[in-house]
């Protein structure tokens, strides 16, 4: 299996370990978690065999499984293939969807410098009132609703596969943190977060290249990330020895 592919593997194993139920549909499955029906990443089609369709028909298939949820007032899809995203996103945004496009990347090489902030391993509980805060900083979280469905999605992981949090600190508190997922040989970083008063100063850094460190004590090969692509994190992770490996995007469409 190609980085990606086992990238792929570990993030599909993780969604079905969380979500309520997986249902399949002609192009996929659709991953439905109605008890957190917010939550986007919670429910969705993955198209995993999308040639021959067309945007409008993976909508429908959405729309068949999410439908029967009032509860889920958005729609999403998500397509992996470089070729079939070409081909599809004209359709998608014709539709009204909005594309979200992502990196997948692969730590291969030695940072450029090293982090300069000692990092430490704590546990859930610990981050809890700080995943909090960081939520509310998104333009979403005004909405104290998804608020606790996010935190219950973030518990929900680390309950269903092997996870570790690492945080720096800065004016005497937690002030970044990320998570590390680790199965059958592969890792991934996620949920990398610096609080606004604590950017630029290197705390991002220090605690990727700290789960990076210990992702390998364990034996993962490879360890990974996602990054917008079109936002500036990935070119930090750049920096940190990331290479992208393979882009997918996902289609949303807010009822």
């Amino acid at each position: 299996m190609s980085e990606f592919e086992r990238a792929f593997a570990l993030m599909d194993a993780i969604d079905e370990a969380i979500a309520e139920r997986v249902e399949a549909v002609p192009h996929g499955d659709v991953v439905v978690d109605a008890r957190l029906p917010r939550v986007h990443d919670r429910n969705f089609l993955r198209a995993k065999t999308p040639e021959g369709a067309s945007a409008h028909a993976l909508a429908d298939e959405a729309e068949s499984v999410q439908r029967r949820y009032a509860e889920i007032r958005h729609r999403r899809v998500n397509l992996r293939d470089e070729a079939e995203i070409a081909r599809l996103e004209p359709g998608f945004v014709e539709l009204g969807w909005e594309p979200q496009r992502f990196v997948v990347m692969a730590h291969r090489r030695d940072a450029d410098r090293p982090a300069r902030h000692d990092v430490r391993e704590v546990d859930e509980p610990t981050l809890r009132a700080i995943w909090a805060e960081a939520i509310r900083h998104e333009p979403h979280g005004k909405d104290e609703v998804l608020v606790r469905e996010i935190l219950a999605h973030h518990r929900g992981i680390g309950a269903s596969v092997p996870t570790r949090y690492f945080a720096a600190e800065a004016g005497g508190r937690i002030a970044a943190y990320c998570e590390l997922y680790s199965l059958a040989g592969t890792g991934q970083v996620e949920n990398v977060v610096t609080l606004p008063e604590f950017r630029w100063q290197g705390l991002a850094r220090a605690v990727v290249l700290h789960a990076v460190g210990e992702s390998r004590g364990e034996g993962n090969e490879p360890t990974f990330l996602v990054a917008d692509a079109g936002d500036w994190p990935h070119k930090l992770y750049e920096k940190l020895g990331f290479d992208t490996v393979g882009r997918y995007a996902r289609y949303l469409r807010t009822l």
